[in-house]
């Protein structure tokens, strides 16, 4: 692992992580549903190129499963209770497929 990586590793955890606090402080506050929109979108971004990353500079390994699992457990714990597939038409039947064949 480069170092340059395990820096933006790091980084990347840092921003979800406070982007996480924004998003609990306005929630708590009801703010504007347009101000947590972009928190969120900005979060799944992040969230995303932290993925990239990790699968990048790792060698795909299951301890590099452990750490994406723990970080969608610790960051979209509140996503994860309340996740609603109603208008993703492609996703929910992969979900459905999942469930009855792979549980």
């Amino acid at each position: 692992m480069k170092n340059e990586s395990l820096y933006q590793v790091l980084d990347l955890m840092e921003e979800i992580h406070k982007v996480n606090q924004m998003i609990e402080l306005h929630s708590s506050l009801e703010t504007s549903g347009i101000m947590m929109d972009q928190y969120e979108s900005q979060k799944t971004k992040l969230t995303s190129f932290l993925f990239k990353e990790l699968l990048d500079m790792s060698d795909n390994s299951t301890n590099t499963m452990y750490l994406i699992k723990a970080i969608i457990e610790k960051f979209y714990d509140r996503e994860l209770a309340n996740h609603d597939l109603h208008n993703e038409e492609d996703l929910k039947k992969i979900e459905r497929v999942f469930f009855e064949n792979y549980s």
